[in-house]
């Protein structure tokens, strides 16, 4: 029966036969005198009709058997004689009134098939997409149990932890599936997550595949429905964790290369900001690397600040090389002309991403005050 219903439901005939049934019943009522109940034979065309689950056909075949019973009351043969015309109409009236609260009735429960049929198509529509994201971003869910302390691992979670790992896991047996540095950590944001309702963010380091490193972040937070338990995350972030170690690698590789230059290295962000200066100008100007960066203008003789400063906007501005000549104050209070360049460094998209830039002596030291006019340098 119910693949029968789903063959009505699926075909694109069954308008047609609920069609043909609407003519037949019609042609009996047109040859049938007037007194007999033909307009109750619609009723059962209407259940029909609903099981199409369409709304559409559930009103037209409606609409059109209320006209096809007031039609009949002018085209079918009169009613036998001594029957009183009144018993027609209310027979007439009766079938009408049936069959509008049929076809109330299932109207309602179509739509509330469409509607479940929908939130049923939008609840897959997320799993989809859960499930995509779960392959893309490489996470999975946990949940935690407040009252017994307990913690349950989602498939996707249980497969991004190390191999034996169990689907339930008590707040000491998940924390130490992680380097011994950041078990008591794991253990005491959970607590508090369950206690004080706090959520928490932590990347910590376990071991996958024997003794290979693999990091990963928990995530935990209470409740958004008013509920007890805490939910979370596991994501796998390693491939980002070594994209970073590896950055930070090069940076100090940088740092070090810099540092043992003879000249003065400096390197500055796209919007002119000095991020970066090596020992060698620290230990010329008697100043740390922090203030330097934060306060560079300070070294710079008085007179020559104005065009240093203009000169370093309309660089930055224009991605010109940067070229001028001009006087830093040494460590000792005197004064040392020094050329400095800079070139911008650019993304892929074309954008300055950073500058970098050097500075060399050109003579000898001049006292506090002396002048010598600057030359800004093509670049």
């Amino acid at each position: 029966m119910s693949q029968w219903i789903q063959q009505l439901r699926d075909s694109d005939n069954s308008q047609y036969l609920v069609y043909l049934l609407l003519l037949l019943i019609f042609a009996a009522d047109s040859q049938t005198q007037l007194g007999f109940a033909h307009g109750f034979l619609y009723a059962p065309l209407l259940l029909l009709a609903s099981l199409a689950n369409k709304i559409r056909l559930l009103n037209t075949c409606f609409y059109s058997a209320l006209l096809l019973i007031i039609l009949g009351i002018f085209i079918s043969p009169a009613a036998p004689q001594g029957f009183a015309f009144g018993y027609v109409l209310a027979n007439r009236i009766g079938a009408c009134i049936c069959l509008a609260l049929i076809y109330l009735q299932m109207r309602a429960a179509i739509a509330l098939q469409l509607q479940q049929a929908r939130q049923q198509a939008n609840l897959l529509r997320q799993q989809q997409q859960l499930q995509l994201i779960n392959q893309l971003t490489h996470f999975g869910r946990w949940t935690l149990d407040p009252h017994n302390h307990m913690l349950m691992l989602s498939a996707e979670a249980k497969a991004l932890l190390p191999a034996g790992s169990r689907s339930k896991l008590t707040l000491s047996q998940f924390s130490a599936l992680f380097h011994s540095p950041y078990q008591s950590a794991v253990q005491q944001l959970l607590s508090d997550c369950i206690d004080l309702k706090q959520a928490f963010d932590i990347e910590c380091a376990c071991r996958l595949d024997g003794d290979k490193t693999h990091w990963l972040r928990i995530v935990g937070y209470p409740a958004t429905d008013g509920g007890t338990s805490m939910h979370g995350i596991v994501q796998d972030i390693n491939s980002a964790h070594q994209i970073s170690m590896r950055l930070a690698q090069q940076q100090q590789r940088f740092k070090q290369w810099a540092d043992s230059m003879p000249i003065f290295v400096w390197t500055a962000d796209s919007s002119g900001s000095v991020t970066f200066v090596n020992q060698t100008l620290t230990a010329f100007c008697g100043k740390t690397e922090q203030e330097l960066s934060d306060n560079w203008l300070d070294v710079v003789h008085a007179e020559d600040r104005d065009a240093v400063m203009a000169h370093w906007l309309h660089c930055v501005k224009s991605g010109d090389a940067y070229s001028i000549e001009f006087r830093m104050r040494r460590l000792d209070g005197h004064y040392v002309w020094h050329l400095v360049k800079a070139v911008a460094v650019y993304d892929t998209d074309g954008k300055i991403e950073k500058w970098l830039g050097s500075a060399m002596a050109l003579g000898t030291a001049a006292k506090p005050g002396a002048v010598k006019p600057y030359n800004v340098l093509s670049g």
